[in-house]
Order: C-alpha cells, then structure tokens, then sequence
C-alpha cells in the first residue's frame, strides 16, 4: 500500500513498531542519570567537575561517531545502525558492570565507567539516529515531523523511565545494589532489542543519481539551526548532570523525581502540541520554546526550595520538547534526500556538544560561584539561543518577501 494512502492511526502504529528500539536506548540512557554522579562523587572520592566530566564524556562518544552512523544510514541503510546502536549499548552495560569490581581502586574503576560511558554515547547516535531515518523511510518525509516528534517523546520518556528506576536498582540489597542491576538491565535490554530488530524488514538507501555532499557541506548547512538546538541544551545538560548534586547539596531528597517530572512534561507537551510545527512554523515554535526554557531555569536558581525546583525542572522540560524537531525539520530540509542521514546527524552533533561542554562548563561555574550561578548561566545559554532563533526567524522572512528596485 503506498504510503500517502495509509490513515493516520496506520503511519502510528508503523512509526511506533520501530521506535520501541529509540525507547530502549533512552531507557538504558536514563538508568544511571542520577546515579553516576554520586558514584563518582562520594564512592571514588572525585569532585564535581569530575562526577559532572564522567556523565558527559559520553557526548565525546557521540559526537565522534555520528559522522560515521550518518554516511552508514545514507549508503547502507538504518536497520543496521540500529542493530549496531544497541548492540554497543549492551558492551556500554558490560562495561558498568565490571567497574563494580574495583572500587578500591578508584581510577581504574573511573576508567572502565568512562569506557562504558562511551558506549552508551556511541549507541545514541547508531540507534536514534537510525531509528529517525528507518522510520522516515517507512512513512514518508511527509511525516518526518511526527517520526521526530516520536523519537523525542521516546527519547526523553525512556529517561523519565531509566531515572527513577535507577535510583530503585541502586537500593537493592547486596551484589544487586549499587551499579551492577542497572549493567545487568542494561545488557539484556539492549541484546534482546537488537534480536527484536533483525526480525524487521531492511529498507535500502534513497537511490539517487545526484552526488552527495561532503560532511563539512552538510554541517555548514545545518550550522544555524544546530547553533540554536545547542545553545537550548545546555539547559537540559545542567539538570542532567547536577541534579543530584544540587539536592544532595541541599540535603533534600527526590532529585530523580526532578529529572522524571523534567521527562514527563517533555513527553506531555510533544503530545499535546504535536501539530504546532506544521501550523506556526518551526522558527515560531523553537522561539517560544527557548523562552519557556529560560524561565524554568531562572526559578531553579532562584527558588532555593524543592516545590520551586521542580516547577523549574518542568517547565524546563516543556520549553526543551519542542526545540529538536522544530529546529531539525528545518535542518533537513537544507539537504535532498540522499542526505538525510548525514544532515540529521550533523544536526544532533550540536546537542552532544552542548552536552559535552555543560558537564565541566557548569561544574567550574559551580566550583567557582555556586549553583545558583550554574543554573542561571545556563538560563542565559538558552536566552542567547532565543535571539539567535529569532535573527534566522527575521532572516527567513526577509528571503522569502519580493525584492523591489
């Protein structure tokens, strides 16, 4: 049956078969958010910029292999990417697991988490960007918006999921506590979903006779918007990575609950707003997006309580959900379809610099000056990034009105 013909409930239901895999990435993700800081800190003894460096170096991971997942999906297709996204997730939980065994040796243990870390990162961009470009390809580009949209629901729905229930796995008694049930899940997730996708069908690259654009042309395209997806996650990277630190530090209790309300509304506000993109325009919607963004954490430094932190994580939550598909529909648009792997990969390398970058930036910020000025030099991060939005929003305009002599 030909795509176009296909009811909405039916191009769903097709989105939602592949992008169970994006969950389980996203889940093994989530799992230890909150959990590795506080190994890092109070376990091995290391300091914050450390315990914030060991959640974000796997970004490096990212960044470095999304070339590679990109031109993959363009010449050899997505179902593989995925496959081999989450059979490096599985390595990322085996890696976990082993630096339980040596925890009175500190840097070695730190070494084999790093290591793990890296494949977790690795795995993010195999398996959500062939998750994106899989499901693009079985329902057309046509609906591109809600195949990003579903990525991200699944994306940051399966680490609302992977918090809490790490900060579970982590109370159980014995051998089961700590680190080791959270590699173990991890494992047996990510082996049993890429056993899960090799049953799917294989859907082969866009022919196309039209020569394909070097990484460095795509990336220069994708520049101005990944620019703006950046600058907003830098927002997010702060209460990915500090989180847990900043109750700790206030001697409250419930800091996944943070990241999971932060979760939930991301995946409420993509439910509830799901059409937005295609009525206002992506630059409109990452506009309002970034300034909801700003105000959420402007009251995470300036509430000082838990009430005020979790509103702050919320409505954090809500200006970041629409800020990659708004801005990504935009990206891809930049290139032809022979392309499309390599411009979305592109444009996620901004969020894993961002990401990157948050860790140490805001650590040194909090070292230096407090969490008060982490947060709110992570609100003027999002700000800039309202402006930026808004200088393409009026440039946009300007290309698109009728030249007069």
């Amino acid at each position: 049956m030909p795509i176009n013909s296909l009811k909405p409930s039916k191009i769903t239901l097709k989105i939602l078969a592949v992008v169970i895999f994006n969950l389980i990435c996203y889940i093994n993700v989530g799992m230890p958010f909150a959990v590795i800081p506080l190994f890092v800190n109070q376990q091995l003894g290391y300091n914050s910029v450390i315990a914030g460096m060991a959640v974000s170096i796997a970004y490096i991971a990212t960044f470095l292999s999304r070339p590679g997942a990109g031109k993959w999906i363009d010449t050899k297709g997505a179902k593989s990417s995925v496959v081999i996204g989450l059979i490096v997730s599985a390595c990322g939980g085996l890696f976990t697991l082993g630096s339980s065994f040596f925890l009175s040796q500190p840097l070695i243990a730190l070494l084999i988490i790093i290591l793990g870390r890296f494949c977790m990162g690795a795995s993010e961009s195999w398996a959500s960007t062939g998750t994106n470009l899989w499901n693009i390809s079985r329902v057309g580009v046509e609906n591109a918006t809600q195949v990003i949209s579903w990525n991200g629901v699944t994306s940051y729905g399966g680490m609302a999921i992977g918090a809490p229930l790490g900060i579970f796995l982590t109370k159980l008694p014995g051998f089961w506590g700590g680190l080791n049930s959270i590699a173990i899940l991890t494992t047996v997730l990510a082996a049993g979903g890429a056993l899960l996708a090799l049953t799917f069908q294989n859907i082969p690259p866009n022919p196309s006779t039209a020569p394909r654009l070097s990484f460095a042309k795509v990336f220069m395209r994708v520049l101005p918007t990944g620019a703006g997806l950046g600058l907003g996650t830098i927002g997010f990277g702060s209460i990915q990575a500090f989180m847990a630190l900043y109750f700790v530090y206030n001697g409250w209790n419930g800091s996944a609950y943070a990241i999971s309300l932060f979760g939930g509304c991301f995946v409420l506000i993509r439910f509830i707003f799901k059409s937005s993109i295609d009525k206002f325009g992506g630059y409109i919607v990452s506009i309002v997006s970034l300034s909801v963004e700003t105000i959420g954490l402007c009251l995470i430094a300036f509430s000082h309580s838990v009430v005020g932190t979790y509103i702050g994580a919320g409505l954090t939550g809500c200006g970041f959900s629409l800020i990659f598909p708004a801005l990504g529909i935009i990206a891809i648009s930049t290139v032809g379809a022979e392309n499309r792997g390599s411009a979305l990969a592109c444009f996620g390398l901004f969020l894993d610099i961002a990401l990157f970058i948050a860790g140490p930036l805001l650590g040194f910020i909090h070292l230096h000056w407090g969490y008060y000025w982490l947060f709110l030099s992570a609100a003027v991060f999002t700000l800039t990034g309202t402006i930026l939005t808004y200088i393409l929003h009026y440039q946009s305009k300007y290309r698109n009105l009728p030249q007069s002599y």
